[in-house]
């Protein structure tokens, strides 16, 4: 074993014995107080004594489900919960779906709009976990033609643009981004099931485009990219290759940019 196996492994181990040496031992005749030992936590989280003390010693990678009961029976924030999930399965956790009592608009703050806007020349937006634009800068809509200005707000969707006309003359490679946007789309949605504003989306994108429902009907699924080349044309500069940036900030605010080569920007 190497050395960062034996770091993850200490830092698994001192986190759990750090959660249980901090909450009361129940009360048993005879016994003394002080925080959890490991058979009280098997039993609160329903997992047997020596699954338990395997887990704090880090000796295999136990499903998502068990990390969860334990860190119930802990009592963890809910970044502890988190820290939990990276030490034990390496995976980020589950995020737990959105209540549409809870749904709360989000707006991106000052700092972040004028980011945005000085990105410029880059095209660049911050976008809600939907990935509808809250807030674009002029290249963004220039290299678009205009359309995030046109379209109506609640159609100004990184998605919902790649099924418009506008993109198929901007994107060359139009059916293969509809295809990957989607699997993506699909994905986030599987995280926010419960949230209306979700589920509007999803029935506007499948009506407004035949391809869209298609697409949408072969329920593939993969992880949002982060980092992924695009190529853009336009009649003043022919086509471009750039790379698209698209990363979360917050849970609910996404920033979106795309990286051209010096130049590409000159007839801007």
């Amino acid at each position: 074993m190497n050395s960062r196996d034996w770091a993850w492994r200490a830092e698994l181990s001192d986190l759990l014995r750090a959660c249980r040496a901090r909450m009361a031992r129940p009360a048993v005749p005879g016994s003394r107080h002080g925080g959890l030992r490991q058979e009280d936590v098997a039993n609160l989280a329903g997992i047997s004594l020596r699954r338990y003390a395997a887990l704090e010693r880090g000796e295999f990678t136990p499903p998502a489900a068990m990390v969860e009961q334990v860190a119930v029976a802990l009592q963890m924030s809910a970044a502890e919960r988190s820290a939990l999930h990276v030490l034990a399965t390496g995976q980020d956790p589950p995020r737990p779906l959105t209540r549409p009592a809870q749904e709360k608009p989000r707006e991106p703050g000052m700092a972040v709009r004028d980011l945005i806007s000085h990105v410029d020349p880059y095209p660049a937006a911050v976008t809600d976990e939907k990935w509808t634009v809250l807030f674009h800068n002029r290249a963004m809509d220039d290299w678009a033609g205009g359309w995030y200005s046109s379209a109506d707000p609640s159609d100004r969707n990184l998605v919902m643009h790649l099924f418009s006309p506008n993109a198929e003359d901007f994107r060359p490679d139009v059916h293969a981004l509809r295809r990957a946007g989607i699997a993506m789309l699909r994905y986030r949605y599987t995280r926010d099931l419960a949230s209306p504003g979700f589920s509007r989306l999803i029935a506007r994108l499948v009506e407004s485009s035949r391809e869209a429902a298609e697409l949408w009907a072969r329920h593939e699924v993969v992880f949002p990219l982060h980092e992924y080349p695009v190529r853009v044309q336009r009649p003043d500069t022919g086509t471009v290759d750039a790379h698209v940036l698209h990363t979360p900030v917050t849970p609910q605010l996404w920033t979106y940019t795309m990286v051209l080569p010096s130049g590409s920007w000159s007839a801007l």
